[in-house]
């Protein structure tokens, strides 16, 4: 006799709460057990590719503005010299962004075989695996869920790695650089009240 399960429908829509944010946290503890583990020097390295390639970006965003001085001064060794910066900041931004993604395919591969691995000790301790499989009509082919469903997992959150970790850092940095641009701009629309303290406060 099966044991009957919740109601269709009943709690079936995922929600981001409280029990979401706990089952989440115990899977970081499989996928990262310590800090030396492989997975976490794993994620480290793309930490570190991640940063190098946003400098790098950006210092690709920096050659155009470059480009209408050496044209401007009709400077020649300039022009080569610049373009030999171009093209090799290029194909190293090309080369980063290789590593990045074959780091992701990595850390997939791993994360998905320890949190296979997990759930299998899981699945055969005691008489779980013929409790889900006989006894519980709620869940449906406990193996296929097993394999497809961390497989899927694992899949998005590798592909999300790397736009995760560099997110928090892009958003501090471009925050501080709005704020530079903001009291720059608090400068030069106040320097003409500022240019009669200074002279009144030297008279």
């Amino acid at each position: 006799m099966a044991i009957p399960g919740p109601a269709p429908g009943a709690g079936a829509r995922p929600r981001l709460d409280l029990q979401f944010l706990q089952r989440f946290l115990q899977i970081l503890k499989v996928l990262f057990p310590s800090w030396s583990s492989q997975n976490a020097l794993m994620f480290l390295t793309l930490l570190c590719l991640t940063l190098l390639e946003q400098f790098v970006i950006y210092r690709v965003g920096l050659i155009p503005s470059q480009y209408y001085g050496v044209l401007g001064n009709k400077d020649l060794e300039g022009f080569k010299t610049l373009t030999f910066l171009a093209v090799m900041l290029i194909v190293l931004n090309s080369t980063l962004k290789s590593f990045d993604q074959f780091t992701c395919n990595l850390l997939y591969v791993s994360w998905r075989k320890d949190l296979t691995e997990h759930l299998h000790r899981l699945y055969f301790r005691g008489r779980v695996y013929y409790t889900l499989n006989v006894l519980r009509d709620d869940i449906d082919n406990p193996d296929q869920r097993i394999s497809q469903d961390v497989e899927r997992f694992c899949r998005q959150l590798s592909s999300m790695a790397s736009k995760l970790i560099i997110s928090p850092f892009t958003l501090v940095y471009y925050t501080y650089q709005c704020f530079q641009r903001f009291k720059h701009m608090q400068i030069r629309v106040n320097a003409e009240p500022a240019a009669f303290y200074s002279r009144h406060q030297h008279l």
